[in-house]
Protein backbone atom coordinates (compact mmCIF):
# COMPACT_ATOMS: atom_id res chain seq x y z
CA UNK A 1 0.00 0.00 0.00
CA UNK A 2 2.86 2.39 0.78
CA UNK A 3 4.35 1.80 -2.66
CA UNK A 4 0.97 2.41 -4.27
CA UNK A 5 0.58 5.68 -2.37
CA UNK A 6 4.03 6.81 -3.49
CA UNK A 7 3.19 5.94 -7.11
CA UNK A 8 -0.08 7.86 -6.87
CA UNK A 9 1.60 10.95 -5.38
CA UNK A 10 4.44 10.96 -7.90
CA UNK A 11 2.04 10.41 -10.81
CA UNK A 12 -0.25 13.19 -9.59
CA UNK A 13 2.62 15.67 -9.21
CA UNK A 14 4.11 14.76 -12.58
CA UNK A 15 0.68 15.01 -14.19
CA UNK A 16 0.03 18.41 -12.63
CA UNK A 17 3.37 19.69 -13.93
CA UNK A 18 2.67 18.28 -17.39
CA UNK A 19 -0.81 19.82 -17.34
CA UNK A 20 0.60 23.25 -16.48
CA UNK A 21 3.19 22.95 -19.25
CA UNK A 22 0.64 21.88 -21.88
CA UNK A 23 -1.79 24.65 -20.95
CA UNK A 24 0.89 27.33 -20.88
CA UNK A 25 2.36 26.24 -24.20
CA UNK A 26 -1.02 26.13 -25.97
CA UNK A 27 -2.18 29.44 -24.48
CA UNK A 28 -4.42 29.85 -21.45
CA UNK A 29 -6.66 32.49 -23.05
CA UNK A 30 -7.29 30.40 -26.18
CA UNK A 31 -8.09 27.30 -24.15
CA UNK A 32 -10.52 29.18 -21.90
CA UNK A 33 -12.18 30.74 -24.95
CA UNK A 34 -12.65 27.32 -26.52
CA UNK A 35 -14.15 25.84 -23.37
CA UNK A 36 -16.54 28.78 -23.08
CA UNK A 37 -17.75 28.11 -26.64
CA UNK A 38 -18.73 24.61 -25.53
CA UNK A 39 -20.97 26.09 -22.84
CA UNK A 40 -24.19 24.16 -22.34
CA UNK A 41 -22.99 21.70 -24.95
CA UNK A 42 -21.34 19.97 -22.01
CA UNK A 43 -24.78 18.53 -21.18
CA UNK A 44 -24.82 16.69 -24.52
CA UNK A 45 -21.25 15.50 -23.94
CA UNK A 46 -22.22 14.16 -20.52
CA UNK A 47 -25.25 12.43 -22.03
CA UNK A 48 -23.13 10.71 -24.69
CA UNK A 49 -20.69 9.55 -22.01
CA UNK A 50 -23.59 8.18 -19.97
CA UNK A 51 -24.89 6.30 -23.00
CA UNK A 52 -21.45 4.77 -23.49
CA UNK A 53 -21.39 3.61 -19.85
CA UNK A 54 -24.84 2.10 -20.42
CA UNK A 55 -23.52 0.19 -23.43
CA UNK A 56 -20.62 -1.25 -21.41
CA UNK A 57 -23.06 -2.27 -18.69
CA UNK A 58 -25.20 -4.05 -21.28
CA UNK A 59 -22.08 -5.79 -22.60
CA UNK A 60 -21.44 -7.07 -19.10
CA UNK A 61 -24.98 -8.47 -18.88
CA UNK A 62 -24.53 -10.23 -22.22
CA UNK A 63 -21.41 -11.93 -20.82
CA UNK A 64 -23.44 -13.59 -18.07
CA UNK A 65 -24.87 -17.10 -18.55
CA UNK A 66 -28.28 -17.05 -20.25
CA UNK A 67 -31.10 -16.88 -17.75
CA UNK A 68 -29.20 -14.87 -15.13
CA UNK A 69 -31.38 -12.15 -13.64
CA UNK A 70 -29.33 -8.96 -13.46
CA UNK A 71 -31.17 -5.68 -14.18
CA UNK A 72 -29.49 -3.15 -16.45
CA UNK A 73 -29.94 -0.45 -13.79
CA UNK A 74 -27.80 -2.42 -11.30
CA UNK A 75 -25.17 -3.20 -13.91
CA UNK A 76 -25.05 0.47 -14.87
CA UNK A 77 -24.67 1.62 -11.26
CA UNK A 78 -21.95 -0.96 -10.55
CA UNK A 79 -20.12 -0.03 -13.74
CA UNK A 80 -20.18 3.67 -12.88
CA UNK A 81 -18.94 2.98 -9.36
CA UNK A 82 -16.16 0.68 -10.53
CA UNK A 83 -14.99 3.12 -13.19
CA UNK A 84 -14.92 5.93 -10.64
CA UNK A 85 -12.79 3.93 -8.18
CA UNK A 86 -10.46 2.90 -11.00
CA UNK A 87 -10.03 6.53 -12.03
CA UNK A 88 -9.31 8.02 -8.61
CA UNK A 89 -6.74 5.38 -7.63
CA UNK A 90 -3.52 4.25 -9.37
CA UNK A 91 -4.79 0.66 -9.46
CA UNK A 92 -6.97 0.87 -12.58
CA UNK A 93 -8.63 -2.48 -13.29
CA UNK A 94 -7.26 -3.90 -10.03
CA UNK A 95 -9.62 -1.52 -8.23
CA UNK A 96 -12.50 -1.09 -10.66
CA UNK A 97 -13.34 -4.76 -11.27
CA UNK A 98 -13.35 -5.87 -7.60
CA UNK A 99 -15.58 -2.86 -6.87
CA UNK A 100 -18.11 -4.09 -9.44
CA UNK A 101 -18.02 -7.57 -7.92
CA UNK A 102 -18.46 -6.15 -4.42
CA UNK A 103 -21.44 -3.98 -5.37
CA UNK A 104 -23.24 -6.87 -7.05
CA UNK A 105 -22.47 -9.59 -4.52
CA UNK A 106 -26.13 -9.73 -3.37
CA UNK A 107 -27.41 -10.12 -6.93
CA UNK A 108 -24.75 -12.22 -8.65
CA UNK A 109 -22.74 -15.18 -7.48
CA UNK A 110 -19.12 -14.08 -7.08
CA UNK A 111 -17.89 -16.65 -9.58
CA UNK A 112 -20.41 -15.47 -12.18
CA UNK A 113 -19.51 -11.82 -11.61
CA UNK A 114 -15.77 -12.43 -11.90
CA UNK A 115 -16.08 -14.66 -14.95
CA UNK A 116 -18.46 -12.34 -16.80
CA UNK A 117 -16.25 -9.32 -16.13
CA UNK A 118 -13.22 -11.25 -17.38
CA UNK A 119 -15.01 -12.11 -20.61
CA UNK A 120 -16.31 -8.56 -21.04
CA UNK A 121 -12.86 -7.07 -20.53
CA UNK A 122 -11.29 -9.47 -23.01
CA UNK A 123 -13.83 -8.61 -25.70
CA UNK A 124 -13.49 -4.91 -24.92
CA UNK A 125 -9.70 -5.16 -25.20
CA UNK A 126 -10.15 -6.70 -28.66
CA UNK A 127 -12.41 -3.81 -29.67
CA UNK A 128 -9.84 -1.30 -28.40
CA UNK A 129 -7.16 -2.92 -30.54
CA UNK A 130 -9.52 -2.73 -33.52
CA UNK A 131 -10.24 0.94 -32.81
CA UNK A 132 -6.57 1.86 -32.43
CA UNK A 133 -5.62 -0.11 -35.53
CA UNK A 134 -8.37 1.61 -37.51
CA UNK A 135 -7.20 4.99 -36.23
CA UNK A 136 -3.61 4.30 -37.32
CA UNK A 137 -4.76 3.25 -40.81
CA UNK A 138 -6.94 6.37 -41.11
CA UNK A 139 -4.02 8.56 -39.98
CA UNK A 140 -1.55 7.03 -42.44
CA UNK A 141 -4.04 7.13 -45.33
CA UNK A 142 -5.33 10.67 -44.89
CA UNK A 143 -2.63 12.78 -43.23
CA UNK A 144 0.72 13.64 -44.90
CA UNK A 145 3.35 12.14 -42.62
CA UNK A 146 7.14 11.79 -42.76
CA UNK A 147 8.28 8.45 -44.09
CA UNK A 148 9.62 7.51 -40.67
CA UNK A 149 6.15 7.96 -39.16
CA UNK A 150 4.55 5.76 -41.81
CA UNK A 151 7.12 3.04 -41.12
CA UNK A 152 6.51 3.36 -37.38
CA UNK A 153 2.77 3.01 -37.93
CA UNK A 154 3.41 -0.11 -40.00
CA UNK A 155 5.50 -1.60 -37.19
CA UNK A 156 2.81 -0.66 -34.65
CA UNK A 157 0.12 -2.44 -36.68
CA UNK A 158 2.35 -5.50 -37.05
CA UNK A 159 3.04 -5.47 -33.31
CA UNK A 160 -0.70 -5.37 -32.61
CA UNK A 161 -1.29 -8.38 -34.85
CA UNK A 162 1.56 -10.30 -33.22
CA UNK A 163 0.38 -9.26 -29.75
CA UNK A 164 -3.13 -10.46 -30.57
CA UNK A 165 -1.74 -13.82 -31.72
CA UNK A 166 0.30 -14.15 -28.52
CA UNK A 167 -2.76 -13.31 -26.44
CA UNK A 168 -4.78 -16.00 -28.22
CA UNK A 169 -1.97 -18.46 -27.59
CA UNK A 170 -1.90 -17.51 -23.92
CA UNK A 171 -5.66 -18.10 -23.72
CA UNK A 172 -5.01 -21.74 -24.61
CA UNK A 173 -2.63 -22.16 -21.68
CA UNK A 174 1.16 -22.34 -21.71
CA UNK A 175 1.96 -23.74 -18.27
CA UNK A 176 3.74 -27.10 -18.16
CA UNK A 177 2.33 -29.22 -15.28
CA UNK A 178 5.77 -30.77 -14.80
CA UNK A 179 6.94 -27.41 -13.43
CA UNK A 180 4.72 -27.84 -10.40
CA UNK A 181 1.95 -25.62 -9.11
CA UNK A 182 1.26 -22.34 -10.89
CA UNK A 183 2.04 -19.03 -9.17
CA UNK A 184 -1.02 -17.36 -7.72
CA UNK A 185 -1.25 -14.76 -10.51
CA UNK A 186 -1.09 -17.49 -13.16
CA UNK A 187 -3.72 -19.47 -11.31
CA UNK A 188 -6.06 -16.49 -11.44
CA UNK A 189 -5.29 -16.00 -15.13
CA UNK A 190 -5.95 -19.67 -15.79
CA UNK A 191 -9.28 -19.45 -13.99
CA UNK A 192 -10.33 -16.41 -16.02
CA UNK A 193 -9.15 -18.14 -19.20
CA UNK A 194 -11.16 -21.27 -18.42
CA UNK A 195 -14.33 -19.27 -17.79
CA UNK A 196 -13.82 -17.18 -20.93
CA UNK A 197 -13.27 -20.23 -23.11
CA UNK A 198 -16.24 -22.01 -21.57
CA UNK A 199 -18.50 -19.04 -22.21
CA UNK A 200 -17.20 -18.31 -25.73
CA UNK A 201 -17.49 -21.97 -26.69
CA UNK A 202 -21.09 -22.17 -25.53
CA UNK A 203 -22.31 -18.73 -26.62
CA UNK A 204 -20.32 -17.47 -29.63
CA UNK A 205 -23.20 -15.33 -30.88
CA UNK A 206 -23.32 -13.47 -27.59
CA UNK A 207 -19.63 -12.60 -27.87
CA UNK A 208 -20.13 -11.18 -31.35
CA UNK A 209 -23.03 -9.08 -30.04
CA UNK A 210 -20.82 -7.79 -27.22
CA UNK A 211 -18.08 -6.97 -29.72
CA UNK A 212 -20.59 -5.10 -31.89
CA UNK A 213 -21.80 -3.12 -28.87
CA UNK A 214 -18.19 -2.28 -27.99
CA UNK A 215 -17.68 -0.95 -31.52
CA UNK A 216 -20.78 1.20 -31.01
CA UNK A 217 -19.17 2.42 -27.78
CA UNK A 218 -16.13 3.62 -29.78
CA UNK A 219 -18.32 5.10 -32.52
CA UNK A 220 -20.15 7.23 -29.93
CA UNK A 221 -16.78 8.36 -28.57
CA UNK A 222 -15.78 9.50 -32.07
CA UNK A 223 -19.11 11.34 -32.33
CA UNK A 224 -18.42 13.04 -29.01
CA UNK A 225 -15.00 14.21 -30.20
CA UNK A 226 -16.48 15.47 -33.48
CA UNK A 227 -19.23 17.44 -31.73
CA UNK A 228 -16.78 18.90 -29.19
CA UNK A 229 -14.39 19.98 -31.95
CA UNK A 230 -17.33 21.58 -33.75
CA UNK A 231 -17.64 24.00 -30.83
CA UNK A 232 -13.94 24.38 -30.14
CA UNK A 233 -12.90 25.21 -33.70
CA UNK A 234 -15.43 28.00 -34.10
CA UNK A 235 -15.81 28.91 -37.78
CA UNK A 236 -13.89 25.84 -38.95
CA UNK A 237 -15.58 22.47 -39.27
CA UNK A 238 -13.81 19.36 -37.97
CA UNK A 239 -13.32 16.29 -40.11
CA UNK A 240 -14.20 12.70 -39.35
CA UNK A 241 -10.49 11.85 -39.74
CA UNK A 242 -9.59 14.25 -36.94
CA UNK A 243 -12.25 12.81 -34.64
CA UNK A 244 -11.20 9.20 -35.31
CA UNK A 245 -7.49 9.86 -34.76
CA UNK A 246 -8.07 11.89 -31.59
CA UNK A 247 -10.21 9.07 -30.17
CA UNK A 248 -7.68 6.40 -31.18
CA UNK A 249 -5.01 8.38 -29.31
CA UNK A 250 -7.31 8.63 -26.31
CA UNK A 251 -7.75 4.84 -26.25
CA UNK A 252 -3.96 4.36 -26.26
CA UNK A 253 -3.40 6.92 -23.49
CA UNK A 254 -6.20 5.45 -21.38
CA UNK A 255 -4.74 1.94 -21.63
CA UNK A 256 -1.10 2.96 -21.13
CA UNK A 257 -1.59 5.41 -18.25
CA UNK A 258 -4.45 3.87 -16.30
CA UNK A 259 -2.27 4.07 -13.18
CA UNK A 260 -2.32 7.89 -13.32
CA UNK A 261 -5.52 9.19 -11.64
CA UNK A 262 -7.66 10.76 -14.38
CA UNK A 263 -4.50 10.87 -16.53
CA UNK A 264 -4.04 14.46 -15.42
CA UNK A 265 -1.67 16.30 -17.75
CA UNK A 266 -1.10 13.30 -20.01
CA UNK A 267 -4.35 13.72 -21.93
CA UNK A 268 -3.75 17.44 -22.37
CA UNK A 269 -0.12 17.11 -23.45
CA UNK A 270 -0.78 14.28 -25.91
CA UNK A 271 -3.84 15.96 -27.47
CA UNK A 272 -1.94 19.25 -27.76
CA UNK A 273 0.98 17.49 -29.44
CA UNK A 274 -1.26 15.60 -31.90
CA UNK A 275 -3.36 18.63 -32.85
CA UNK A 276 -0.86 20.30 -35.28
CA UNK A 277 -0.39 17.00 -37.13
CA UNK A 278 -4.15 17.03 -37.80
CA UNK A 279 -4.14 20.74 -38.75
CA UNK A 280 -5.84 21.68 -35.49
CA UNK A 281 -4.82 24.52 -33.18
CA UNK A 282 -2.93 23.05 -30.19
CA UNK A 283 -5.16 25.12 -27.88
CA UNK A 284 -8.20 23.30 -29.29
CA UNK A 285 -6.50 19.95 -28.69
CA UNK A 286 -5.77 20.82 -25.06
CA UNK A 287 -9.28 22.24 -24.62
CA UNK A 288 -10.71 18.97 -26.00
CA UNK A 289 -8.82 17.04 -23.33
CA UNK A 290 -9.95 19.46 -20.61
CA UNK A 291 -13.60 19.14 -21.63
CA UNK A 292 -13.30 15.38 -21.50
CA UNK A 293 -11.64 15.67 -18.10
CA UNK A 294 -14.64 17.64 -16.81
CA UNK A 295 -16.91 14.94 -18.21
CA UNK A 296 -14.87 12.22 -16.46
CA UNK A 297 -14.93 14.10 -13.17
CA UNK A 298 -18.71 14.55 -13.33
CA UNK A 299 -19.41 10.87 -13.93
CA UNK A 300 -16.76 9.82 -11.40
CA UNK A 301 -18.51 11.95 -8.79
CA UNK A 302 -21.75 10.11 -9.51
CA UNK A 303 -19.94 6.80 -9.29
CA UNK A 304 -18.38 7.63 -5.92
CA UNK A 305 -21.78 8.70 -4.61
CA UNK A 306 -23.15 5.30 -5.64
CA UNK A 307 -20.30 3.60 -3.77
CA UNK A 308 -20.99 5.62 -0.63
CA UNK A 309 -24.75 5.07 -0.85
CA UNK A 310 -24.55 1.33 -1.54
CA UNK A 311 -26.76 -0.41 1.03
CA UNK A 312 -25.89 -3.65 2.81
CA UNK A 313 -28.61 -5.62 1.04
CA UNK A 314 -29.38 -9.27 1.52
CA UNK A 315 -31.21 -9.95 -1.72
CA UNK A 316 -30.55 -13.48 -2.95
CA UNK A 317 -29.27 -14.28 -6.40
CA UNK A 318 -32.10 -15.47 -8.60
CA UNK A 319 -32.39 -17.19 -11.95
CA UNK A 320 -35.13 -16.66 -14.47
CA UNK A 321 -36.67 -19.72 -16.03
Amino acid sequence: MRRQHIVAIVAALAGAALFAYAVRRAGVAEIVDGIQRVGWGLVLILALAGLRFLIRAECWRWCLPPGTSFPLSRAFAAFLAGDAVGNVTPLGLLASEPTKVLLTRHHLATREAVASLAVENLVYAASVMAMVGFGLVVLAANVPLPRGWVIAIGFALAAMVIGGAIALRAMRGTWDPRRGARPRWRERLASARTEALRFSGGHPRRLWRVFALDLLFHALAVLEVYITLQWLLGDRSPTLVQAIVFEALNRVITAAFKFVPFRVGIDEASAGALAPILSVNPAAGVALAVVRKVRNLAWAAIGLILVAAHPAETTKVTKTI
